[in-house]
């Protein structure tokens, strides 16, 4: 069996935290598949551009791509639906055995999926042979956009030898937030809410990653207990997981957030906002807390509020964490995408 990865994201020297997971994966199944089966993959690695610039990058990459229209897959696996599913459809059309399977990741099926274009993708998503929503939510969106009915909910996958509970380090930070200093994570509504603290507060931040906010980040580290860290190795960020009391996600959307498991497979109960995706992951009060979307009056309440939490009480926490989505490792899901794979061919 010879299968494709098809990704428009993979960790770079700008973004080295972006599309990790297609990178793990693609490890995890190389390490999975038979003698006989061969993996390849074709990628865009992540960078910041204008909007001009990332057309030209999509370009640049379809023209790339033009080899492998003439090379023999059993399946092509597309990580992020639009607009790599357009390479995929004429790959099926020139090869009509090819399996294409769809990892679907949110903004894909979220933002890019509309009223208008709708029938235009339905008559692509006829080439899907299998999909994989990364979460409930992205299930029901799958299905109601684009007629997908052959689903199997998968997250993205968490290395368990990478990811874990450090049992002696200390806790340094009350809250981390992991990923891009983007409007879409909620970066701006984190700095509102800090800038309410009184200055020379003694919560703690760790910020790892890099963005548009991050001059404003380093502005507040004037008057607020603020450390920045860009470009950190997963076994890095699993040490800053480890020294933190909370992990903080106040994203406006999210597929299912790969980072919040990471907290928990680390033992780090979360604060997140309040969409549909992390209420499949946050159960309030067990493993974590929400807020509502864009609320910085209350996320401060929340900051002080778990700084101030008992030893016991957030020792519980810690014991529901511990306990959420075990079975979301990436091991168990790539065994069950190869499942997939062999099911179709």
């Amino acid at each position: 069996m010879k299968i494709l990865f098809v990704s428009n994201m993979y960790p770079s020297k700008e973004k080295a935290y972006a599309g990790i997971f297609v990178k793990n994966q693609f490890e995890e199944l190389q390490k999975q598949i038979g003698p006989a089966d061969k993996l390849d993959i074709f990628y865009m690695k992540r960078s910041f551009t204008s909007s001009v610039g990332s057309v030209f990058k999509y370009v640049g990459a379809f023209f790339r791509f033009i080899p492998y229209f003439f090379k023999r897959y059993d399946v092509v696996h597309v990580h992020y639906f639009f607009p790599l599913i357009l390479l995929a459809w004429v790959k099926k059309k020139l090869n009509p055995n090819t399996k294409i399977v769809v990892t679907f990741l949110g903004r894909d099926i979220n933002s890019q999926v509309n009223e208008k274009n709708k029938a235009f993708f339905q008559r692509i998503a006829k080439s899907v042979d299998y999909s994989i929503p990364v979460g409930k939510t992205m299930a029901d969106q799958v299905q109601k956009k684009l007629n997908l009915n052959k689903i199997k909910i998968l997250p993205c996958g968490v290395d368990s030898t990478i990811f874990y509970h450090e049992k002696e380090t200390q806790k340094v930070y009350d809250f981390i937030s992991v990923g891009s200093f983007i409007h879409r994570k909620g970066i701006d509504t984190v700095i509102e809410a800090i800038k309410k603290l009184p200055k020379g507060s003694n919560i703690k931040f760790c910020f790892c990653g890099s963005g548009e906010y991050k001059n404003q980040l380093v502005k507040l580290q004037n008057d607020y207990n603020i450390t920045i860290k860009e470009n950190q190795t997963q076994p890095m960020l699993r040490t800053l997981l480890n020294q933190s009391r909370f992990f903080l996600l106040m994203s406006r959307a999210e597929g299912f957030a790969t980072a919040t498991t990471e907290a928990f497979f680390c033992h780090v109960p979360v604060l997140t906002s309040d969409i549909d995706n992390f209420k499949e992951q946050v159960t309030v009060g067990k493993n974590g807390y929400m807020v509502p979307l864009e609320d910085a009056e209350t996320l401060v309440k929340k900051f002080n509020e778990l700084h101030d939490l008992g030893q016991e009480e957030y020792g519980k926490l810690q014991v529901g964490a511990s306990e959420s989505f075990r079975d979301a490792s990436l091991s168990n899901v790539c065994s069950e995408i190869l499942k997939i794979y062999h099911e179709l061919v």
